[in-house]
């Protein structure tokens, strides 16, 4: 694959200051790898992931810390993720800032892709990696800290991940991370956070819905801006302009796009992709997006989403979460 792995030299701040913690001068060390500690302040700033991989590799030999992820998460603070962090300490409910994790990870790293799992009596966010790129156990583990961290100081001291999946680096590693969570990690390919789905309706303490949804529309167009190049992104656009006014079909995407619609096919093929999934994956974050501003119902989501009629999304509905677009927003008993 010919794209570099990158990420927000942001995320090695916390790493600058947990060596300082333990009276060793970062600069040297970051120097070493070509990382500037000055980048790490600046929210614009991307390092390649083979310089900050070798740093973390560095500095858990020299602490020989296998929680290193950990207590890095405990030296950040929201600014460590720049404009994404900034919007998740605009609190909102749990569910919504899991939301908008899996929304605009990509503009803080290209390394992992994030999915959402939301079921009945959980909910699961899922770090996979992307096509051609490994994460970094130490950057994972710091990420998963960090969210949990936020949820114990913003919700409740005691609120725990129900579950904790992650690849079997070591037994100290995996012991560490179950200490932490205080839940036993179970091996796993990849890196998981399971939550009650009852647990993830609290609202953050100290919640801004305004500020939330202004930062939301700001990173929505810096999304749009960087992936501009991407077809993909790009046709799930167009889709959620054309929603409104009905499905929109393969042909009339291919019409609007100047292809052909073989042509069209070939390249969602490319990207694991059918128009029916970009179609069904364009409506669920339409759901996640709509369902929980204040007033809206189920007929107004049923027409965004260029359904039929309510019967028709009530289905897709419950195929995707189990449950009933009435039952969403219900606390489990």
């Amino acid at each position: 694959m010919s794209m570099e792995g990158k990420a927000v030299a942001m995320f090695l701040r916390p790493l600058a200051s947990l060596l300082v913690a333990r009276n060793i001068a970062p600069e040297p060390i970051f120097s070493q790898f070509g990382i500037s500690l000055a980048d790490t302040r600046n929210s614009e700033a991307m390092v390649d992931t083979t310089k900050s991989y070798a740093l973390l590799d560095e500095v858990e030999r020299l602490l020989d810390d296998p929680s290193l992820g950990i207590n890095m998460a405990r030296e950040s603070e929201y600014s460590t993720f720049g404009g994404l962090g900034l919007a998740l300490s605009a609190g909102g409910s749990l569910l919504s800032v899991l939301q908008r994790i899996v929304r605009f990870h990509r503009l803080i790293s290209n390394v992992v892709n994030l999915e959402l799992d939301i079921e009945a009596d959980r909910v699961a966010i899922r770090f996979v990696p992307n096509d051609g790129f490994k994460p970094h156990h130490q950057g994972i583990q710091f990420v998963m800290a960090s969210l949990v961290r936020m949820v114990r100081i913003r919700i409740d001291a005691k609120l725990n991940p129900i579950e904790v999946h992650a690849p079997a680096i070591n037994e100290l590693f995996l012991d560490r991370m179950s200490r932490y969570f205080r839940v036993k990690v179970q091996a796993a390919d990849h890196f998981t956070l399971v939550f009650a789905r009852h647990a993830v309706n609290a609202e953050l303490q100290s919640s801004e819905p305004q500020m939330a949804a202004m930062l939301d529309a700001t990173l929505s167009e810096r999304l749009a801006q960087q992936e501009k190049g991407s077809l993909v992104i790009q046709l799930s656009l167009w889709v959620e302009g054309q929603l409104p006014e009905g499905e929109p079909s393969l042909t009339d995407a291919a019409e609007q796009f100047h292809m052909s619609v073989r042509s069209l096919q070939r390249r969602l093929t490319e990207e694991d992709l059918t128009w029916q999934k970009l179609l069904e994956r364009t409506r669920r974050t339409l759901v996640e997006r709509h369902l929980r501003i204040p007033g809206t119902s189920v007929t107004q989501l049923a027409f965004l989403l260029g359904f039929s009629d309510v019967s028709a999304f009530s289905r897709a509905f419950k195929k995707w979460y189990g449950v009933s677009p009435s039952q969403f927003n219900k606390p489990s008993e």
